[in-house]
């Protein structure tokens, strides 16, 4: 009973530190499972845990078992001690009692490294899944002849536990050579090694595993050659396949025999044999592993480097086009005419009206001046969509491309006195509604016209707004309560402020004081611990930001960078796009995404978030290619995804194929768009292409210049029956500006997700988005009237230029705001449109699509359709020149009525006359031009 108490108590103490150790994970562990249960995503959670705890224990304990068993073993074949004196005996007691207390040492040193190893294998539990679930990509590679799937599903976990099996072997026999020495078991004498029975054997038998095993890794380093980086191309070349794979196999053979060698060698006296074979299988490595594959390399492929690595360059290009979605892309011839008719412009109507006017970081800029209603609303972010659009007084329906945000709180823009615990977790914890406004339209102040504007939203068109909260967005990064006795705020009003009280059942309810315990602990808040109007049947949401919501639930997707915002059925949705990668692909290039690198991509999933509950939906769309790993993953998560057929209608509208994947493609294509009946002209390298520089009014000097983005467009394509959605980008020649071609992804259904490329004829110059821009800043008209906006209290800004086809020609549009440095208000001022040779800049898109066709069109006159709220007013004027002027003169007199105030306060008289005359001068001159 005694001995029961001795071992009782020790015991408890190391469980209850242990536990004051890791109660903050079980705590987030405990709490997590409560939030990913609550969304339905429990799977998820437990399918990684479990399989964290699985391998970490499996492997961490047989790593003890391998290296605590070699010890253990080491130190009971030890010799005993020789016969010796009383005072020999007394100082070999003392040595029993030391090497009893290393004994203690190893164990406890087995037990921590294992521990870790553990740990680190817990790491590997995605590669244990996909080993486990395999799915057949129905190809082979060309070398090998083994099925895609190997190497995504099977290698990676292989190779890991090569290395795993490896470094136990290595530690073990280092550490059992430690204790065999140490406890005088081996020992050299006249210049040979004398080990005690046994030991040889123990050492030898650990040493020829290790070869064995290295002979294991010769064979997955053969298979490894397929998905070699190379600077030409990624894949086994001719050196690969005609050196360094032969190589591999005498490696293997050498391994092996290095093994046996070590293993007859137990029986024999001294250690030449395995020394024969550790020495061999080095130089082996060094002469033919490393030398021989060089040696071919530079004297064989070299001079000869097109003949000999064309079939290689061939499954490179089949292999990458066909890992990154690109095998399928539709080439077609595009004349690039330099004119148009008016007919021709009628015609596409629909493409001009939806011509973007308003560029993202201008129309921001807008949205947070004029439809913020109070200061702690904001506008992150504006997402480019289409709708279709019922007008108002005629009835008739139009597809439109529009401009759309969220109109989040932001806490942090709270007054100061407002910054309580109550009013950032229990009152203040919605944002409101939204702002949409067309592409193109523009009031008669120069601002956005909106088609969804104000508090309470109000519309001008066809789109309802029954449920406008945003629980969840792209700025709530804190958590909140609902269903508390503290009434919410809904929104301002007049009179005062509306409240509400949330009316769905999300998030994980509060319950008794335990678990009210656990969320103050897991927020590191004792308040809601003590705050009284929490009940038990409150919830919590937390984890309100999207990006983190949804790559949370599903870890194992790469993502869109830029989830978009989505009103359908009255509510908001937020849809972002899901990325399968691997790096495992043989013969397809890779590429450095999102900090990784990657030779294949697949946009599988289109996950779906509520606004208003957060709740999400995962649907697997296979379109246009098949994805074996997300059928990887629907086996390893059952029940997690949904097929995209179940998508309701109204959303599915709106997918859209994504901007990340285009660009990644894109990128690709522009070395990789050779056919493989092409080797030699990849080789050559004769038709390079590359993603033209973004092209505006301004940083056209600029040495550190951007890609251009591609962009989303309404248009109908050329023999095309309608308008379509597209997200296209143009392609000019390396080296030079002029474009050679354009390319596009359709989004809208049946045609979804194809890619479509119109190449311009070889002999022809089509000039490229900078060399337009450059153009503009050239022209005396253009360059004196920007020079006339740039004074005193305003600057001039300017969209990204855009190319719009349109029937076999290129039409070229870019517009130019006036932003008052007092207000930040951008106003859209002129557009600058080119055809050909010719380019105008006008007040509408109209006026300057007449200029430069030559003749009348029938074009929609976008500019002074004021619909939606009204910008600030200003001065009236006949002409659009005096009144920005004039608009000149009111920023210059209130730039001056500025220093004025500050040169007073710093009681600098002088200057403080100096600016009260300028601010006359301007006063006066505004008078004489308003007369």
């Amino acid at each position: 009973m005694q001995k029961i108490r001795t071992f009782f108590w020790p015991v408890v103490i190391a469980v209850a530190v242990l536990l004051l150790i890791f109660s903050g994970a079980l705590v987030a562990m405990y709490t997590d499972w409560l939030w990913f249960k609550n969304l339905g995503f429990g799977t998820v959670f437990s399918t990684i845990i479990l399989t964290k705890l699985k391998l970490g224990l499996v492997l961490g304990l047989l790593f003890f078992a391998v290296i605590y068993g070699n010890l253990w073993y080491a130190r009971r074949i030890a010799p005993p001690p020789s016969p010796m004196g009383l005072e020999a005996q007394l100082i070999e007691r003392l040595g029993r009692l030391a090497r009893r207390g290393i004994g203690v040492v190893i164990f406890g040193a087995s037990v921590i490294v294992s521990f870790m190893v553990g740990l680190e294998a817990a790491t590997h539990w995605e590669q244990w899944l996909k080993f486990a679930n395999p799915v057949s990509f129905g190809t082979t590679d060309p070398v090998f002849a083994r099925d895609i799937s190997f190497y995504v599903f099977k290698l990676p976990f292989l190779s890991y536990i090569y290395s795993w099996l490896f470094f136990a072997l290595a530690v073990s026999t280092i550490a059992a050579i430690a204790i065999h020495y140490a406890d005088e078991a081996i020992e050299t004498y006249a210049g040979r090694v004398q080990f005690a029975p046994g030991v040889k054997a123990h050492i030898g038998v650990l040493i020829a595993l290790m070869f064995f095993l290295k002979a294991w890794g010769y064979r997955l380093a053969m298979y490894n050659v397929v998905l070699s980086r190379g600077s030409l191309f990624d894949g086994a070349g001719y050196a690969d396949m005609h050196a360094r794979v032969p190589v591999l196999w005498i490696l293997l053979v050498i391994a092996i025999i290095g093994g046996v060698l070590v293993l007859l060698n137990i029986s024999r006296r001294g250690i030449t044999l395995a020394a024969t074979g550790l020495i061999g299988l080095v130089a082996a490595s060094i002469l033919i592993g490393s030398i021989y594959p060089a040696m071919v390399q530079q004297f064989s492929v070299t001079p000869n480097e097109k003949d000999k690595e064309r079939p290689y360059i061939k499954r490179a290009i089949a292999a990458t086009q066909q890992a990154y979605g690109l095998s399928e892309v539709i080439a077609k011839p595009f004349s690039a005419d330099t004119g148009l008719t008016p007919d021709q412009i009628s015609a596409n109507n629909a493409t001009i009206e939806n011509i973007r006017l308003w560029d993202k970081d201008h129309l921001q800029a807008a949205y947070n001046q004029i439809q913020t209603i109070q200061q702690y609303y904001h506008f992150s972010d504006v997402d480019v969509d289409r709708y279709w659009i019922t007008d108002p007084q005629t009835g008739q329906k139009s597809y439109r491309q529009v401009w759309l945000s969220a109109r989040e709180l932001d806490q942090s823009r709270l007054p100061d006195r407002s910054q309580t615990w109550i009013n950032q977790h229990l009152q203040y914890t919605h944002g409101y509604g939204l702002a949409m406004s067309p592409v193109n339209e523009v009031s008669q102040e120069g601002l956005p016209s909106f088609l969804v504007y104000d508090i309470p939203p109000k519309t001008t068109a066809d789109i309802a707004t029954s449920v406008p909260g945003v629980y969840f967005g792209e700025m709530t990064d804190n958590y909140v309560f609902n269903k508390t006795d503290a009434a919410e705020f809904d929104y301002p009003t007049g009179e005062g402020n509306k409240t509400t009280n949330y009316k769905g059942n999300n998030g994980v309810p509060v319950g008794g004081f335990f678990r009210k315990l656990l969320f103050a602990a897991r927020m590191s808040d004792l308040n809601i611990l003590l705050n009284q109007n929490i009940k038990s049947e409150s919830r919590i949401m937390f984890r309100r930001e999207v990006t983190d919501r949804i790559q949370t639930l599903l870890p194992f997707l790469q993502f869109d960078q830029d989830p978009y915002l989505v009103t359908a059925g009255g509510k908001l949705y937020w849809m972002r796009d899901g990325y399968t990668t691997t790096d495992a692909y043989p013969y397809s290039k890779h590429e450095g995404v999102w900090g990784n690198d990657i030779n294949y991509i697949r946009n599988s999933v289109k996950v779906v978030v509520d606004a208003y509950t957060g709740h999400l939906d995962a649907y697997i769309i296979e379109k246009p290619l098949k994805d074996p790993i997300i059928r990887s993953y629907e086996k390893i998560f059952p029940g997690i995804f949904k097929n995209i057929s179940s998508m309701p209608a109204d959303l599915r509208d709106h997918t859209r194929y994504p901007e990340d994947l285009f660009r990644i493609q894109t990128m690709v294509y522009a070395r990789w768009h050779y056919s493989k009946k092409d080797p030699d002209g990849f080789y050559t390298n004769s038709d390079f292409w590359r993603i033209p520089d973004r092209a505006d009014l301004t940083g056209m000097d600029s040495e550190q210049a951007n890609p251009m983005e591609p962009y989303y467009n309404i248009m109908k394509l050329p023999n095309g029956d309608s308008e379509e959605f597209i997200l296209m980008t143009p392609y000019t020649r390396a080296g030079r500006k002029n474009m050679v071609s354009w390319i596009c992804a359709k989004c809208d259904e049946p045609d979804y997700g194809r890619l479509v490329l119109y190449q311009f004829p070889e002999n022809k110059n089509v000039y490229g988005p900078q060399q337009i821009a450059g153009r503009a800043t050239q022209d005396t008209t253009i360059s004196q009237q920007l020079s006339l906006w740039n004074q005193q209290g305003s600057k001039v800004g300017s969209g990204n230029l855009l190319v719009i086809p349109i029937e076999s020609s290129l039409l070229y549009v870019m517009p130019v705001y006036l932003v008052s440095t007092s207000t930040q208000i951008p106003e859209l001022k002129r557009v600058i449109v080119a055809l050909g040779d010719k380019l105008s800049m006008q007040p509408t898109l109209e006026q300057a699509l007449a200029d430069v066709v030559g003749g009348q069109v029938s074009a929609p006159a976008v500019v002074g359709n004021a619909t939606g709220p009204k910008g600030p007013a200003r001065p009236k004027a006949s002409g659009e020149v005096p009144s920005l002027e004039i608009t000149r003169l009111v920023n210059k007199a209130a730039s001056e009525y500025e220093k004025a105030e500050q040169a007073q306060k710093n009681g600098d008289w002088a200057a403080y006359g100096e600016h009260i005359k300028a601010m006359k001068q301007a006063l006066n001159e505004l008078k004489a031009k308003s007369q």
